[in-house]
């Protein structure tokens, strides 16, 4: 007799008898490398799944796959079944719930499915005959993968993590957690579930079809702005055209909580083989790899926002099933890019890779957990246990401290954020970690020192050293030199010199009604300075307001390219012409406040900015005689027909990444520019740290010692200018 019909003779005796089946009970792993393999043993006729738990030696297993899914709610916000499945509610379901070993509750983007009692739902699955919990995504993974040899062959073993590793048992889970890495190298193919099909799955798919089947000498010749020439565009490329339908279908797709869960990143990584199933649809994981390499390359990704494509003229009138996703505020997600990206790194792509290149180097763990900042998990020891196993060994901390950092679940949130900045700090022998601490307005662990970065949450923007290929190197030469028992203690000594006081501040873009009063503020900011910036070495260029105050709103970068190249100074005028006109400057743009015929006219705006080109010196190119004869041929274009501010589309994605709502506009006592965290207030104090690329912004506490609020860039003294006027080093505390 098969097991699986065993399983059901036993389960409707059972029914009959009216005998509820026992709960589950795991047996300890028989050694600190043995798994556990679970078989699905077909249902005949059943409702309920019936499976078995087997127990291996890792060595010694037979060839299995492993399953990687999420635990929450996988569909993507505002999908019909999503709007459906919250409204649907069922008789309660006893018994212990199973959670997956490292998301245990991990954030959904839809509300999970509840009893009627308001408590998670469960669904009972047998496993050798006695019953275990398990939720409605777990349940619909294994209803798929029973019935996988209709699209790829079905597996007889599988890994998952919620089944083969007893929850309840915190040393297992220690155990299981650093072994992690090995089971999912070991596994013949990774399967990934990211749930049944919605109204959007088709569109996503026609993306990934066609944009994958691109020649990738085609590449190079897609331009920037290219993604709103339509089928022209789709010509060169020799793939059918796709629409605007198709593409939001595509940021449907990655938005689902697949894509943003912290362990994929190693489960992906490390997958000899990786396999796509939503719903009924199969699809390599090369395929999609391919259709990111290709948006990435061309900086398609800018433009893959539902606030941008909202105004598409294709969308206009008719939004078919995306008239609530479009006002989702749903982006592409570089979450997707970056998991792709470490799994090339990792060189274990299906694509063919020169043979140099797979003896690549892991990455550090330092690497790992800044790209993968953006990763979700509920536990939050998870976002650095779940990059433990993909971290090199051989790189810091781990050479300095081999022992530092092994998984335990019975240490504190808290304590291991500051293990981790600890051990980073002092391998690495430099202050780079503190550009990596987020706005205090963010933190989400309590009672973390404001020298370390909380990991739980994102980090927005990301920091300075992103913007491009440029080396900050404020602090010169300087080393810093750490106190380590004071750091245990949450306080972290530093060396270096305030620069000034901050004594004036911008209006962020969400903090005025008027969606023209952040640049009124920035406009006055500029004004504060002198005619020509200061200079701190004679034989620097005389720079004057305008270009100052351009040059810091894109940290002096424009498309990865430091300095900024001075015709991003002629755009930055056709940026004001675009206000000052009132012109459309959507479909590119990000912010409704960049639209102001949509806004309330704002009388105060327009005398500053033609007061601050007037005041530019004679024969700077920003004056205002230079920007009335710009707007002239702008007009004369705009009657004509022929002016699109298209091509600022670039400026305004260096503006948003560069300062957006997240880093505020500044100016010192001394006349300096510059932007750093939200949170910054007028007397804070701006200060060149030992060993430190950038600048810091610090709040000076009662009792002398210092709040950490964040990086800082500071235009002129990016470079170790400061290294040369004298100022005198001393030895602070951070809290």
């Amino acid at each position: 007799m098969r097991v699986g019909t065993f399983f059901n003779l036993r389960l409707r005796f059972s029914q009959k008898a009216n005998i509820r089946p026992q709960t589950y009970q795991y047996e300890p792993l028989s050694s600190a490398k043995s798994i556990r393999l679970l078989e699905i043993s077909p249902s005949a006729g059943s409702k309920v799944i019936c499976c078995s738990l087997k127990t291996f030696e890792l060595r010694n297993a037979p060839a299995f796959d492993a399953l990687s899914y999420t635990w929450g709610h996988p569909l993507t916000p505002l999908s019909r079944r999503s709007a459906l499945r919250s409204k649907i509610r069922g008789p309660p379901s006893k018994g212990p719930i199973v959670f997956s070993l490292h998301d245990a509750v991990d954030i959904p983007s839809q509300p999970i499915k509840l009893d009627s009692s308001g408590r998670i739902r469960r669904y009972p699955i047998l496993i050798d005959g006695r019953t275990i919990n398990v939720t409605e995504n777990l349940r619909d993974a294994l209803r798929m993968l029973s019935g996988l040899q209709e699209r790829i062959e079905k597996p007889r073993h599988v890994w998952i993590d919620a089944l083969c590793v007893d929850q309840e048992n915190i040393a297992e889970r220690n155990a299981q957690v650093a072994l992690m890495a090995d089971t999912f190298k070991a596994a013949q193919r990774v399967i990934v579930w990211l749930g049944k099909e919605d109204e959007f799955t088709a569109d996503a798919l026609s993306v990934i079809e066609q944009v994958s089947a691109i020649p990738e000498e085609l590449w190079s010749s897609v331009a920037y702005t290219s993604f709103y020439e339509d089928d022209e565009c789709y010509k060169k490329l020799q793939i059918q055209h796709l629409s605007s339908f198709n593409w939001l279908g595509f940021i449907a797709l990655l938005n689902r909580s697949w894509f943003k869960r912290a362990w994929v990143v190693q489960e992906i990584a490390l997958a000899r083989s990786a396999v796509l199933v939503c719903g009924s649809r199969v699809f390599p994981w090369d395929k999609l790899s391919k259709t990111l390499a290709f948006i990435k390359s061309t900086k398609w990704y800018h433009h893959l926002t539902t606030e941008k494509m909202k105004h598409l003229a294709a969308l206009k009138n008719h939004t078919g099933v995306y008239k609530k996703f479009l006002s989702s505020k749903a982006d592409i997600s570089m979450a997707a890019m970056y998991l792709d990206r470490t799994r090339l790194d990792m060189a274990v792509s299906g694509r063919l890779i020169p043979q140099a290149q797979l003896r690549r180097r892991k990455p550090s763990l330092r690497l790992l957990l800044e790209t993968h900042r953006y990763s979700k998990s509920t536990d939050a020891r998870d976002k650095v246990y779940a990059f433990l196993g993909l971290a090199d060994r051989r790189l810091p901390p781990f050479n300095h401290q081999p022992k530092v950092l092994t998984p335990d679940y019975k240490q504190s949130v808290q304590n291991l954020y500051l293990e981790v900045a600890r051990a980073l700090l002092i391998s690495h022998e430099d202050l780079g970690l503190l550009s990596h601490v987020q706005d205090m307005s963010h933190t989400r662990i309590p009672n973390l020192p404001s020298w370390v970065p909380d990991y739980s949450v994102v980090l927005h923007p990301y920091p300075l050293k992103f913007r491009g290929p440029c080396q900050w190197n404020a602090s010169g030469d300087s080393r810093w030199k750490p106190d380590t028992s004071a750091m245990e203690k949450g306080q972290l000594h530093v060396q270096g010199f305030r620069l000034d006081i901050i004594d004036k501040t911008s209006i962020l873009r969400n903090e005025s009604k008027d969606p023209l009063t952040p640049w009124a503020s920035t406009v006055g900011l500029a004004f504060g300075l002198d005619d020509y910036y200061q200079r701190i070495h004679p034989k620097d260029k005389p720079v004057s307001r305008v270009e100052v105050l351009w040059r810091t709103l894109t940290t002096n970068t424009y498309a990865r390219q430091h300095p900024a190249p001075s015709l991003v100074g002629k755009l930055f005028i056709d940026y004001i012409l675009n206000l000052q006109i009132r012109h459309r400057l959507m479909p590119w743009s990000s912010e409704v406040e960049f639209q102001p015929h949509h806004a309330p006219l704002s009388k105060s705006t327009y005398p500053e900015w033609h007061a601050l080109l007037a005041s530019e010196p004679p024969l700077s190119p920003y004056g205002l005689e230079s920007y009335k004869q710009r707007l002239s041929a702008v007009v004369e274009s705009l009657f004509a027909g022929t002016y699109s501010p298209i091509g600022l589309a670039q400026l305004q994605h260096e503006f948003d990444i560069s300062g957006g709502r997240m880093r505020r506009l500044f100016k010192t006592r001394n006349k300096y520019l510059g932007t750093g965290a939200r949170s910054l207030q007028i007397d804070d104090e701006v200060w060149v740290l030992a060993g430190a690329p950038v600048p810091f912004i610090l709040r000076h506490l009662n009792g002398g010692n210092y709040r950490l609020l964040g990086e800082a860039y500071v235009h002129g003294v990016m470079h170790g200018e400061t290294t040369g006027m004298g100022l005198k080093f001393q030895d602070i505390v951070l809290e």
